[in-house]
């Protein structure tokens, strides 16, 4: 709002109101040119902290004055009351009213983020470095204390040093004054002391002339012997002895060649009339009793094998002579044994079948009673089962 000066006031007041009017256009010119060395100081480090708050650029409101004041003296002339930043300065215009005006307040200048954030990090690295300096100081401070203490220890402990040294002094000194000037008689003769260390050995001497030969002494014992002598030419072969005991027989002997080929298992054993079952060849002979009945042309043994249920069913499908259950009975008098040369024993009838097995060739157990009976013959349907060696 316009304002002037009544003409009574105090040349003091006029003279305050013109240097805040100096003051605000000082402002107004140096915010521009603050605001461009702030930022580009932004890019150089700081040494102080009053260099970074320079730094940060920030730029000062612009304002719009125009106006006259009154102070009772002639106004100077050439000197512009009116003016508005950034743009140049204007001419000097003719003597105005006695008016302030105050404009509006201009938008905020754009702001330099990575500046800031440059700022950001300047403030935390002199705020990290002034914490070190705070503790190193603190340190060096610790360690001073230390060293004087240390030494005020030392030189205390010196200084103790000093006055007993000066004590037991100033006692030797009354001691010796209070000697008499002149020497006594002379006292016994003391102890011998200890003999002194054995000096280097000299250097030997010169051998001397060999004395008379002596006494001969007794005749010492025999010396060990000498070595062998080289070996002499081979005498006539003398008569031949009696024959040695015969010798323990020697290790085996690296495994022969194979053989020819010969005929297989199956036509051998089909030339028997028997039947292979697991590289065993079988025939069969119907009992007629509690006795083994070999077959014709057959070998007997037994295989050594732990066969089980399953090999007895495949056996009894091969040398069956009719229809038969495979079902066993397990109460009957056969049993799992080796008092019979035969492989196997099987009934044969539409009911559960005993069944005699030779326990060197089965492991399955043909009877659950406490001890079997082993008896091979239990009716006159009873087939034997013998395997031949071929």
């Amino acid at each position: 709002a316009p304002t002037r000066s009544a003409p009574g006031e105090m040349p003091g007041k006029a003279a305050w109101a013109a240097a805040l009017l100096s003051a605000v256009f000082l402002l107004a010119v140096c915010s521009p040119w603050y605001g461009r060395r702030g930022r580009v100081e932004l890019a150089s480090q700081s040494y102080s902290e009053g260099q970074m708050n320079l730094a940060h650029g920030q730029m000062l409101p612009e304002y719009e004055v125009s106006g006259n004041l009154e102070s009772g003296e002639p106004e100077p002339e050439g000197i512009p009351l009116s003016f508005q930043l950034p743009v140049p300065l204007p001419a000097p215009s003719p003597p105005a009213p006695s008016v302030i005006t105050v404009g509006p307040r201009p938008k905020k200048a754009p702001v330099c983020k990575r500046c800031e954030r440059q700022m950001r990090k300047i403030k935390r690295m002199v705020q990290e470095i002034k914490e070190q300096n705070m503790k190193a100081k603190e340190l060096v401070e610790s360690q001073d204390e230390m060293i004087a203490d240390y030494k005020a220890k030392m030189e205390k402990a010196v200084r103790k040093v000093k006055d007993r040294m000066y004590e037991k002094g100033e006692l030797y000194r009354d001691a010796i004054g209070k000697l008499q000037s002149k020497p006594g008689p002379a006292g016994p003769t003391g102890y011998p002391g200890k003999p002194g260390f054995n000096g280097r050995p000299g250097r030997p001497g010169q051998p001397g002339k060999a004395g008379a030969m002596g006494l001969m002494g007794f005749t010492g014992p025999p010396g060990q012997p000498g070595p062998q002598g080289p070996a002499g030419r081979l005498g006539p072969a003398g008569p031949k002895g009696p024959p040695g005991p015969q010798g323990t027989a020697g290790p085996e002997g690296p495994e022969g060649p194979p053989g020819p080929t010969g005929a297989s298992l199956n036509s051998l054993c089909s030339a028997i009339g028997g039947l292979v079952y697991k590289g065993a060849c079988f025939k069969r002979s119907k009992l007629h009793g509690n006795a083994d009945r070999f077959p014709p042309d057959c070998n007997v043994y037994n295989p050594k094998a732990s066969w089980q249920e399953s090999d007895y069913v495949a056996l009894l499908r091969m040398f069956k002579d009719r229809d038969t259950w495979e079902q066993v009975n397990r109460n009957s008098n056969a049993g799992l044994c080796t008092n019979f040369r035969a492989t196997l024993a099987f009934e044969q009838h539409r009911s559960p079948v005993a069944v005699w097995a030779n326990k060197n060739t089965f492991s399955f157990k043909t009877t659950t009673v406490g001890s079997p009976k082993c008896e091979m013959y239990g009716d006159n349907t009873v087939m034997g089962v013998y395997a031949c060696q071929v």
